[in-house]
Order: C-alpha cells, then structure tokens, then sequence
C-alpha cells in the first residue's frame, strides 16, 4: 500500500516535535526527513548518536513513519573540496540511518554552476 508523505522542510517549525505535530495535523504520517528540523545543517558535519535517537523516538512516539533521509548537495559542484566536504557530511548521515530508522538516502546529482544548489551550513 502506498502511502502520501512530505518533506518535513515543508513546515518551518521551532523545533522536531512542532514540525512532525504540523504534519500530522494534515493527516499524513510519512515523511522526508531532514536535519534542519533539529536546528541542524541540512548536511551536518557529524550526527551524534544521541541526536539520532531522540529523532527516533520523536518519530516513534507520534507513530510516524521516517521514509528517507535527505543527503542531497551539489555532487557535481566543479570545486572538488566542495565535492569532498558534501561526502563527508552525507557519510556522516549514513552512519545513522540504522538508528533513525530509514535506510534510504535522498540524493540529486547536482550541478555545475557553482552559485546554483547552496548548500545551507545552518537552518
């Protein structure tokens, strides 16, 4: 059965626990997560495993379900330390998708302007 989520950066909310509350207000129990709902980067330099559970049980405790994660920056950005950095910090996310409950990873390729596809180091 399929089922309709959202990008949890849909709704701008102080905090986790406001975002997945304004998500469920509209009826939906799936979602995209991303950091920024934390008051993290998108792509965080490192994801402590204290931080992935509390997102876990944020989750768990409104029986909502985590479909992906989303670990997109610019892959093809044409400064390779650009390039290397996004790696790092998507390695990063995925070290703790077992404990988020997701073991999906949203990505896009990218681009080669380098002015186009920001990549935000804080919400």
């Amino acid at each position: 059965m399929m089922q309709v989520g959202i990008f949890v950066k849909t709704f701008n909310r102080p905090n986790l626990e406001q975002t997945l509350d304004a998500v469920l207000s509209y009826g939906l129990q799936v979602t995209q997560f991303n950091f920024s709902a934390m008051n993290l980067p998108s792509l965080p330099e490192t994801v402590e495993s204290t931080t992935a559970l509390a997102v876990r049980q944020t989750y768990t405790t409104r029986q909502m379900t985590m479909a992906a994660v989303s670990g997109t920056f610019n892959m093809i950005h044409p400064d390779p330390e650009m390039r290397l950095d996004g790696l790092r910090r998507l390695d990063a996310i995925a070290s703790v998708c077992q404990t988020l409950g997701t073991s999906i990873i949203t990505l896009c390729t990218g681009t080669r302007d380098p002015d186009d596809m920001w990549r935000d180091r804080a919400p």
